[in-house]
């Protein structure tokens, strides 16, 4: 009636922990948290360990690289610079792989494409909808004076020219 459970014993070899973690790699770029916690789940912490530096030593692993995609990814998204720093934390990035990201991007850009995608042409700003929007760019992770002047540049470029 009942099953014994069986615990099933991780693996402790390095040499399948590597063949698993350059699977992982071949497919897309994992941050080493990530590429621990994945590979932790069948295989000991010794040879998660082996694995992971080998990784790291032949530059198979790279966390700019990482954090290359992530920002991309982020940055095409229409995030702001807090989701930035808030995922690449979750992630395990360390601030010096990010923070040159940051630094060089022109985020109110970005929050300008955000508002041009979401605000339809014929929709009158109202005072409302104008809070709607600030909100959204908020929660995007944009500074309160990104959103602002984001919203200032929308105004002057579709309702000045008119």
């Amino acid at each position: 009636m009942f099953r014994s459970s069986t615990v099933k014993k991780k693996d402790e070899d390095p040499a399948h922990a590597l063949n698993a973690a350059l699977r992982l790699l071949t497919r897309r770029e994992y941050s080493i948290l990530e590429l621990y916690t994945k590979l932790y789940q069948r295989y000991t912490k010794e040879a998660v360990k082996d694995a992971i530096k080998k990784c790291i030593d032949n530059n198979w692993q790279s966390e700019e690289r990482y954090m290359e995609m992530l920002f991309n990814h982020l940055k095409n998204q229409c995030y702001g610079p807090r989701k930035v720093v808030m995922e690449a934390t979750k992630k395990g990035v360390k601030a010096q792989y990010y923070q040159q990201y940051l630094d060089e991007t022109d985020w109110i850009e970005i929050a300008l494409a955000f508002l041009n995608k979401k605000i339809s042409n014929d929709l009158e700003l109202t005072f409302e909808n104008k809070q709607k929007y600030l909100a959204s760019l908020a929660r995007r992770g944009f500074s309160t004076s990104d959103c602002l002047e984001a919203m200032e540049r929308y105004e002057s470029d579709h309702f000045l020219s008119n």
